[in-house]
This record gives C-alpha cells, structure tokens and sequence, in this order.
C-alpha cells in the first residue's frame, strides 16, 4: 500500500543576530516553505522592536533583505556609532632637550665649532619649563540598541617635577625656582645652581656658560672658555683658557693661560702659581708658590704666600698691597709694580689720554681751517652751496669735537684724584727685591738699583719711600 506524500508549508522567518558589542545588527529573511507566506516589512519592524534596534537602522537595507533574490542572506540592517576615544595629553618642553642642543651644528659655510657643545642650558628664577596639555575625554558612541558607548579618555601624563621645581595649581606649568642648568635625570626636570663637570673642559663638554656656580674636577684645556656669574672652582689646573666669573675663581693647581688666554674674577683668585698668564680679579689675588712673567691685576691685594713666594717679571697691580717674599731676580728681571690705583682706572687712564691727544689733533687742524675762513673775509652768502655745507659739517664737527675733549679732562680730572689717595697703599717684600724692579705707588716711582732685604715700600710726603721690616 502505498503512502501519499506530505508537504510541509512554512512561512518566511525573521533572523536578528547582532555583531560584537551590538555595534552591528544583522537581519537573515528565510524563503518560505511549500505553500508558507513570505516575510513582510511589517515582520521585520516587529523582530527589531522586539530587540530593541533603534539606532543606525538602514531603510534601504530592510528592503534588500525582504527582495526574493537576497532571502536566505544575511544582510547589515543597523550600525551604531563607534566612540572617539580622547586624544593622549602632551608635555611641552619649553627648553630644548638634550639630544637636540647637542647635536652638531653647522653654520652657512658648512664648518662646525666642536667646542660649542650645548652641554648647558641656563634658565632663570621663574622661567616656564614644561607645559602641560591635558588629555580629553573622547565623545561617547551608541550601538544599534541606541545605548551609549563610553569613550575611551586619553593618557595623562604628570609634570615631570624634579629637584628646584614647582608647579602651579593647576599642575599646567612647571617653573624654575632658582637660576641655574636645566636638565633631565630618570625622565624629571631639575634645574642646578651649581655645576659639577667631572673631568676636563675638553672637546667631550665642549666650552661652558653657567648662570651659577661651577665645579670642575679636573683641568680647563687649552683654547676652551668658562664662563659663570658665581663661582668657579678648578681641582686642575688652567692652560691657555679663558676663565671668567662673576665670584671668585680657585684653582688648586696652577695658571698658564699665555698670551691668549684670561683669568678674571669679579671677586677673589686662589691658585698655587700663576705663569706667563693674564689674571684679573676685582677682589684680592693669593697665589702660593710664584707668579712669573704675567700680567695681574687686582682691585684690592695680590699676596704670594708659601714658602717661595717669589714674583718675577711682568706687570703686577693692586690697589692695596703686593706682598711676596722674594721680588724680582738676581738675573735682574724686568719687574714693574703698581699699587695706590686701581688697575682698572690706570688702564682708563692710559686710554683717555691716547684718546684725547688724537681727538685735540684733529680739533686742533678744524681750528686752523675755521681761523682762515674768517682771515679771509668771505661771508657765507657768496658761497657756493657745496662750500657752505662743508662749513656747516666742520663746524659741527668742532663743536662735538669740543665737547668730547671736555669730558675727556672731565674724566682725567677725577682719575688724577684718585690716584692721590695713595697713602695706605704699599709693596711689601718679607726677604728680598733684587734690581730690575720698578715700583710705583700712585703717580710716584721708585727704581730698585741694588738688592734690599726685608723693606717695605710706602707713599710719603708725594714720594714712594723704603721702610724696613726688621
């Protein structure tokens, strides 16, 4: 016997599926079976309220899904909005770092001064050192169920705080709290008001400019600079360098700094000698073996103090007191030294006085010129323009002329009143000045024609007078 077959009829169905996080949703409309009914819009509208698809629904899309041709596929209806995380916060150096100022630099000819390193960078008290932008907080999306998306917030990053640092409020700005270097150490700013170099000023540090105090352990090679508005101590010594501060300057070894180079201190130098050097402090100079065949001057005393202490040649200046155990050579070496000026003012001094002899040359030939325009009687009206001008600019050039030479003698006039306050200012030699040795106290010399033991050498009555220790 025979069984009839069966047919089974089905409608269409409505597929909903979502993506990860149901930032997507997807709709799959199944063919209909035998004599079922094929999906309506209606259907579809019913499935996506049922899950709660409101948001990112795409019309055209349905519309796919329910052709005959897509049944059976599962087709993107809805789309959420993906969030925008927050941008990451930034740090804003406003010094350059170190890899950037270190790096070689050329200049428009293509030449490159190694001594010029970029090891330091100065900053001052209250100097913006880092910049702070904070991060933000991204805008927030919605998945297809229209329910927010947090957005993820960039990354904050804190004021890298180190040692003479403060922040504002805000925790935006970080600050200087002294002068000083600025640099980086384990990712922290800190600025130092004291430097410590520990090996020589060579072409691995190239030449340094410190606001503050420097240290250096070891020595200032030739032909580089040190530069400082505090104090500079030197565990070395000093070669053809120039070394300038704006306190004092300690050498523990001793100056060489030749013919190019310069030592000067706005206060005291220290150092064990000092040879075929130029030093300059504005303060007092102590030297403790020798200071031989160099120019020095000192604002206030220059003492060599050990058990040698000898000076030898060269130009020695002070405005109080020379004092050395031994002056001068048995070789009879040129020694000239000054005390009862200060070494500056004689420099100015000198420098007037060249000064006004050219400028009264040339007032003194304007003069000349003008009295023979007058002797010849010919008034400005029968002059050409050309020769009126001319004229015009001599006579202005005499007036300025004029002037200048004034305040030349001005100047002369004060400095010649200095050097007469002279009366305390004296050379004082423990054991011996040898000849060669020409000692002036203010204006008054005095020439040393035989060696003298034990003297000291004073300002009296206009003259330089020789006094005895003993």
């Amino acid at each position: 016997m025979q069984v009839p077959e069966t047919t089974l009829d089905m409608d269409g169905q409505v597929k909903i599926s979502f993506g990860p996080g149901k930032m997507q949703a997807f709709l799959e409309v199944t063919e209909p079976v035998g004599s079922g009914l094929p999906c309506k819009r209606e259907h579809v509208l019913k499935a996506l309220k049922e899950h709660e698809i409101t948001f990112g629904v795409d019309e055209a899309a349905i519309d796919r899904a329910l052709d005959p041709q897509n049944w059976n596929t599962k087709i993107l209806i809805a789309r959420g909005q993906d969030p925008e995380n927050g941008k990451d916060g930034t740090l804003i150096y406003k010094f350059p770092l170190p890899h950037e100022r270190m790096a070689v630099k050329e200049d428009e000819k293509g030449n490159v001064d190694y001594k010029e390193r970029g090891l330091i960078y100065n900053v001052k008290m209250g100097q913006l050192l880092v910049e702070r932008i904070p991060p933000t907080d991204g805008i927030p999306g919605r998945d297809v169920t229209n329910r927010e998306v947090p957005a993820k917030k960039g990354r904050d990053y804190r004021l890298p705080r180190g040692k003479n640092t403060v922040a504002d409020q805000e925790e935006r700005h970080l600050y200087a709290t002294c002068d000083g270097h600025v640099t980086m150490v384990d990712g922290k700013v800190m600025v130092d008001s004291v430097l410590v170099i520990g090996q020589d000023i060579d072409y691995a540090t190239g030449n340094i400019d410190f606001v503050g105090n420097v240290i250096i352990h070891g020595n200032v090679n030739s032909g580089f600079k040190v530069q400082a508005t505090g104090d500079i101590e030197i565990k070395g010594f000093i070669e053809s360098a120039q070394v300038i501060a704006g306190g004092s300057i300690q050498v523990k070894g001793g100056i060489t700094s030749g013919s190019k180079g310069l030592v000067k201190a706005g206060q005291d130098v220290y150092a064990r000698f000092i040879e075929n050097s130029t030093v300059e402090a504005g303060g007092d100079i102590w030297v403790r073996d020798s200071i031989m065949q160099s120019v020095v001057r000192s604002g206030g005393s220059i003492k060599v103090t050990d058990r040698k202490a000898i000076i030898v040649g060269g130009i020695i200046q002070a405005y109080n007191l020379v004092e050395s155990k031994v002056l001068g050579s048995q070789l009879a070496t040129q020694t000239i030294v000054e005390v009862g000026i200060n070494p500056h003012f004689r420099e100015e001094y000198h420098n007037l006085i060249k000064a006004k002899t050219e400028k009264k040359k040339i007032y003194d030939n304007l003069s000349q010129s003008l009295q023979s325009f007058q002797r010849s009687g010919v008034s400005l009206e029968n002059l050409s323009d050309k020769k009126r001008l001319t004229l015009i600019k001599m006579l202005d050039e005499f007036k300025k002329l004029r002037q200048e030479i004034a305040s030349y003698e001005e100047r002369l006039s004060f400095l010649e009143a200095e050097f007469e306050k002279t009366q305390s200012s004296k050379v004082r030699v423990l054991e011996i000045v040898y000849p060669g040795v020409r000692i002036t106290i203010g204006q008054s010399v005095y020439i040393v024609n035989d060696p003298i033991k034990y003297a000291e050498f004073i300002y009296h009555d206009g003259e330089v007078r020789l006094t005895s220790l003993s």
